[in-house]
């Protein structure tokens, strides 16, 4: 492929995974009939675990697509904390480990989603999850002041 080819479909995949977002495909929790032969399930954890995995190895595929994947997982999050779905719980702890547990660095996309997480979790021990790079939970704390200035700054 051609760079050009190669960003049309990195962006075709974004968008993609974007839209059955923001359609709410993926915390759908009744069957939606397409047809009179064909009907769409609910959505499961696997659709999910997928979707967000996708979307981070999008963010690592081109420095320049990151921010936007990530984006697309805040809307994940958002979707998943404002659904139903029975297994909403085992989604929020699936983000966390990936976002926080596997990969250690940080950056200001990840910074929004910890933000979004501790909305939807905020009696996780967030301390926990943070640390080392994080003394407290509240990330806005006055010593935390250097450490988001240095994540937003190289960010």
């Amino acid at each position: 492929m051609t760079g050009q080819e190669e960003r049309d479909v990195l962006f075709a995949r974004l968008f993609g995974l974007t839209a059955v977002i923001q359609s709410s495909l993926l915390v759908r929790t009744t069957p939606v009939s397409i047809s009179a032969s064909s009907t769409i399930l609910p959505s499961a954890l696997a659709d999910y675990k997928d979707v967000l995995s996708q979307l981070i190895t999008l963010g690592q595929k081109k420095s320049w697509m990151k921010e936007s994947a990530w984006w697309t997982i805040t809307l994940a999050v958002d979707a998943l904390h404002n659904s139903d779905i029975s297994w909403k719980e085992e989604a929020i702890e699936h983000t966390i480990q990936c976002a926080f547990l596997e990969d250690t660095s940080w950056s200001p996309e990840k910074i929004a989603i910890a933000l979004k997480l501790q909305k939807a979790r905020p009696d996780k021990n967030w301390r926990k999850i943070l640390s080392p790079s994080f003394k407290t939970s509240d990330l806005f704390t006055t010593a935390h002041l250097p450490i988001l200035a240095r994540i937003l700054k190289v960010g």
